[in-house]
């Protein structure tokens, strides 16, 4: 298994998005930040595409993320070491859920 621009690609040749425990503990922190970053701008992107034209959630998951600095991080940190196996953008989702809804 290799990682790949944030992707796992396992033995057979199929990506996998990384997992909790690939993003804290093999993503160098400038990486970490980024991937997460894409993430959550992705995760917006979706909500937006969802509620359009209303952009209240998009501004709630760029809120959420973007407006709390190292407190976000330290949360996002303690919620992945919790579920090591699963996938980031997922727990992601989990988070953002709570805060903003669907």
């Amino acid at each position: 298994m290799i990682l790949a621009g944030g992707m796992t690609l396992s033995s057979g040749g199929q990506a996998q998005a990384l997992t909790a425990d690939e993003v804290i503990n093999n993503l160098p922190v400038e990486q970490k930040g980024a991937y997460i970053a894409g993430l959550v701008d992705g995760l917006a992107y979706a909500r937006w595409l969802s509620d359009r034209p209303d952009d209240a959630g998009m501004r709630c998951v760029h809120g959420w993320f973007y407006g709390s600095g190292n407190e976000k991080w330290a949360q996002i940190e303690q919620w992945f070491s919790r579920h090591l196996d699963k996938p980031a953008d997922a727990l992601l989702h989990v988070l953002i859920k709570k805060e903003c809804g669907d």
